[in-house]
C-alpha cells in the first residue's frame, strides 16, 4: 500500500461505515470492506509511526486499566424537567412567557431515546474524548469504548478547526437487546455445566473466564444493556455489543453563536456524519398535541426503545435568554409517555430482605414483555399494599413499568378468578431463617429483627458497599461476595481489606490474574473520596446526595458523626430521618469497629478541597433579572463550582438574591423575608 493512499483508504472505509450504520445503504460488500480493512491494518503494523488516531483500525485499542477517570465537562450536562401530561406543557409555556416576550414557536419535537447520555469532544475534526453525563459536572472517561461504536465518526466528514462538543444518546437497538439476552441465557447454562467439572481443561477454563468477563445475568431493559456495554473495562467486549449513537446537540465552544436554531444543529450533525433523530417542528399547541400522539402511537415501530418526546425551543437566541434552573434548561422539557401495562399471572409472592433489613414482598410473575423489557418479578411494596389491592396467588394481574423502569403490580382482575386463587399470608420469619420479622406500627415496611446480624442483610450490605453505588470495587460482585462468604474469608465490610492473594488463589477456579486484579481493586478503593465512602457504608437515608451535602458542610466523616442534632438541623436539606439514622448508627459498637478498621486500611475520612471550592459552601442563591457579565448557565456553574447551590424560588432558607437588570417579583419577596440582595460584582467579590 502506498503511504500517499493511507488517508484515501481511511476515508473510503469511514464512508462505508457511515453508509452501512447510519444511512442503512451499503456502498461496499462485506468482503470488499474486510479486504481493504486488513490491507490497512497490515500496513499500520509494519509502519506503526504512521497510524492515524481516526483510522477505523483504532476503534478497539486494548483494555483500559482499572476504573474510569473522572473528568469535568467543558459545559455542564443538565437533565430535563418532565411533563407528565398536556396540562404540564401548558404550564411550561406559561412559565416561559413570564420570562421572555419573544415568540416561543416554532418548537422542535423529537422522540426521547431510552439510552445513556454522552458528551463527545472533537478538536480540529478528530475525536478526542467521550464522557458519560455522570452528575452533570463530572463524567466518566469512556473514550476507549465510544470508539468502538460503529456509527460514530472518529473524524468528522467535514473537518473544521476548533473545539466542537457533540451530545447524544448511546442506545442498543431492540433486536440487538433481545439477541444479547438470549446469548447470556445460553452462556449461563454453559457456565453452570462447566462449573460441575472436577478437572476442567485449559480451553474449558478459558471459556469460563470469557463467559464470566462478559456476564450472564439478563439485562432488564435496553438502556441498562447500553450503559453496561459502554462501561466495560475491556473495550473488546464493548465492541461485541451492538450499541449505537444518536446525536442531538452540537456546541461550538469557539463560536457560541454558530447556530441560530436547533434544527440547524441537527442538519450540521448529519453533515458531519452522525445519525440523528427525526425532528418535528410545530407552530401551535394543537400541533404539539397531534405530534405527541403520532409519536406515541408509533413508539413500537422504532428500532430502539423510546420513553417520551423531547420538546425544545428551536431558536438558540431564545434558549440563551431563558437559560437554566439549578437542574435543567428552561427551554426544553421531556414529555413522558404513559407507562405501558400488560396482563399476566401472579404465580407466587416471595419475600426479599434488603441491606437495611427491610423485608418486602415481591411478585413472581409469568414472564411478560412490558415496554421492551421481559418482566418476571415486580414490586409489591409492603403487606398493606397487597391487602389493599386484594392480590391473590394465581390471579390475573395488570403489570406496569412505572416510568418505564420499575415494574409494579397495579391491580388484580377479579372477574377472571376461577376458584384456584389463594390468599397470601405474610410469614413471621425473615427469609434468613434466623430471626422473626418485626412489624412496627410507625413503619409500613416490616424489618428483620436481627438487624445487622441478619445474614441476608449483611450480604446485601457487602454487595452495595462494593457496587457502583458504593466504592465500585472491580471484581467484587455478587458472585464473588457469595463465594467469599461461603468459605468464611469475609463476614463484615472490614474483612474485605484483610483479603490476601494467597487466600484467593486457593479458591476453586481462581487463577493468578483474577486474584491479583481483585487485590489491586481493593487497594485502589481505599483512595475513594470520603463522601463516596460515607454513601457506601449504607447508613439508612444517607444516599449519595445527602453524603455529599454532609461532607460539604463538615469536611470529614469524623466531624459528621461528632455533630449534634442541632448542628445537623442547621443544614438545609438534612431531614429528621437522616439525623435519627446517623445518631442510631454512630453509637453501635459494630459500626465503631468498622470505622476504625477502614482507617487502618488507609481510607481518608477528610475531604481534600481546593480553597476556592469552599468559599460558598452551604450558601443558597437565587437569581433574578438579566445578567450582564455572564449568561445564567455560566453563573450557576460558577456558584456550584465554588460550593454554593442555586434554587429557583425565594424562601427563608435563601442566603442571597443576585439581582440583575429588570428584576422580577423575587426582589420584593427577598426584601420581605430579609434575604440579602447582591449584584454580580458582589458575588465575584465573595469568591475572589
Amino acid at each position: 500500500m502506498n503511504p500517499k493512499d493511507i488517508d484515501k483508504v481511511i476515508t473510503q472505509l469511514s464512508e462505508a461505515e457511515h453508509a452501512y450504520y447510519v444511512l442503512n445503504n451499503p456502498i461496499m460488500s462485506d468482503g470488499e470492506y474486510d479486504k481493504l480493512f486488513n490491507e490497512l491494518k497490515k500496513y499500520e503494523i509494519d509502519n506503526p509511526s504512521e497510524v492515524k488516531v481516526y483510522s477505523p483500525t483504532q476503534r478497539v485499542t486494548g483494555t483500559p486499566d482499572g476504573a474510569f477517570d473522572q473528568i469535568e465537562h467543558i459545559q455542564r450536562m443538565y437533565s430535563l424537567d418532565n411533563a407528565e401530561n398536556t396540562q404540564d406543557i401548558v404550564k411550561w409555556f406559561e412559565r416561559l412567557n413570564k420570562i421572555t416576550d419573544e415568540k416561543l414557536f416554532p418548537i422542535s419535537l423529537e422522540p426521547k431515546i431510552d439510552g445513556l447520555a454522552i458528551s463527545l469532544v472533537y478538536k480540529d475534526g478528530i475525536l478526542q474524548q467521550g464522557l458519560t453525563r455522570g452528575d452533570g459536572v463530572i463524567g466518566e472517561d469512556v473514550t476507549h469504548n465510544v470508539k468502538t461504536i460503529m456509527n460514530l465518526p472518529l473524524r468528522l466528514k467535514k473537518v473544521t478547526k476548533g473545539t466542537l462538543e457533540i451530545r447524544g444518546e448511546v442506545y442498543m437497538p431492540t433486536e440487538s437487546f433481545d439477541s444479547l439476552n438470549k446469548k447470556r441465557k445460553r452462556d449461563e447454562i454453559t457456565l453452570g455445566k462447566l462449573k460441575t467439572l472436577e478437572n476442567p481443561t485449559k480451553e474449558e477454563k478459558s471459556l469460563m473466564a470469557e463467559i464470566r468477563s462478559e456476564g450472564v445475568s439478563s439485562f432488564i431493559n435496553s438502556r441498562n444493556a447500553a450503559a453496561g456495554s459502554l462501561r466495560q473495562k475491556d473495550s473488546s467486549i464493548t465492541a461485541k455489543r451492538d450499541i449505537r449513537l444518536l446525536a442531538y446537540q452540537l456546541i461550538d465552544h469557539d463560536n457560541r453563536e454558530a447556530f441560530s436554531t436547533h434544527q440547524q444543529q441537527i442538519q450540521t450533525l448529519k453533515d458531519y456524519g452522525f445519525e440523528t433523530n427525526q425532528v418535528f417542528l410545530t407552530d401551535s399547541l394543537d400541533e404539539i398535541n397531534d405530534t405527541l400522539n403520532k409519536i406515541e402511537e408509533n413508539r413500537n415501530n422504532y428500532l430502539y426503545q423510546i420513553d417520551g418526546v423531547v420538546m425544545k425551543i428551536n431558536s438558540t437566541k431564545i434558549q440563551d435568554e431563558l437559560g437554566f434552573t439549578a437542574k435543567a434548561p428552561r427551554w426544553a422539557v421531556a414529555y413522558k409517555f404513559q407507562a405501558e401495562e400488560q396482563t399476566t399471572v401472579l404465580l407466587d409472592i416471595k419475600l426479599q430482605t434488603g441491606r437495611t433489613g427491610a423485608v418486602t414482598p415481591v411478585a413472581v410473575l409469568k414472564p411478560v414483555n412490558v415496554g421492551g423489557a421481559l418482566v418476571s418479578f415486580a414490586s409489591l411494596h409492603n403487606p398493606d399494599e397487597i391487602n389493599r389491592k386484594d392480590l391473590r396467588i394465581n390471579d390475573y394481574v395488570v403489570v406496569r413499568r412505572a416510568g418505564d423502569v420499575i415494574p409494579e403490580v397495579v391491580s388484580s382482575l377479579e372477574k377472571r378468578r376461577d376458584g384456584s386463587q389463594k390468599k397470601w399470608k405474610m410469614p413471621s420469619t425473615c427469609p434468613c431463617g434466623d430471626y422473626k420479622i418485626d412489624f412496627q406500627k410507625e413503619e409500613k415496611v416490616p424489618r428483620c429483627s436481627g438487624g445487622s446480624a441478619c445474614r441476608i442483610a449483611k450480604k446485601e450490605s457487602l454487595i452495595f458497599f462494593s457496587s457502583r453505588s458504593g466504592l465500585e470495587i472491580d471484581g467484587m460482585g455478587k458472585e464473588t461476595i457469595e463465594t467469599l462468604l461461603s468459605v468464611g474469608l469475609i463476614t463484615d465490610i472490614e474483612d474485605i481489606f484483610n483479603l490476601q492473594y494467597d487466600d484467593l488463589i486457593e479458591l476453586p477456579q481462581w487463577e493468578d490474574k483474577k486474584a491479583s486484579n481483585l487485590i489491586n481493586s481493593i487497594k485502589k478503593s481505599t483512595k475513594s473520596q470520603p463522601s463516596r465512602l460515607l454513601t457506601a457504608l449504607g447508613i439508612r437515608f444517607v444516599g449519595n446526595r445527602t453524603a455529599n451535602l454532609l461532607i460539604q458542610n463538615f469536611g470529614s466523616i469524623d466531624k459528621i458523626l461528632e455533630a449534634t442534632s442541632e448542628e445537623l438541623e442547621n443544614i438545609h436539606g438534612i431531614s429528621g430521618s437522616v439525623i435519627n439514622s446517623l445518631n442510631d448508627w454512630k453509637v453501635q459498637e459494630k459500626n465503631i469497629k468498622t470505622l476504625s478498621a477502614l482507617k487502618d486500611a488507609g481510607f481518608s475520612f477528610t475531604e481534600e478541597k481546593k480553597a476556592t471550592l469552599s468559599k460558598l459552601t452551604g450558601q443558597t442563591f437565587v437569581i433574578t433579572g438579566t445578567l450582564e457579565k455572564f449568561n445564567r448557565q455560566e453563573f450557576i456553574s460558577l456558584i456550584e463550582n465554588n460550593g454554593g447551590s442555586v434554587t429557583t424560588s425565594i424562601s427563608k432558607n435563601t442566603n442571597f438574591l443576585i439581582s440583575g437588570t429588570n428584576p422580577g417579583s423575587k426582589l420584593n419577596k427577598a426584601q420581605d423575608l430579609g434575604v440579602k440582595v447582591i449584584t454580580e460584582e458582589d458575588l465575584l467579590g465573595l469568591i475572589s
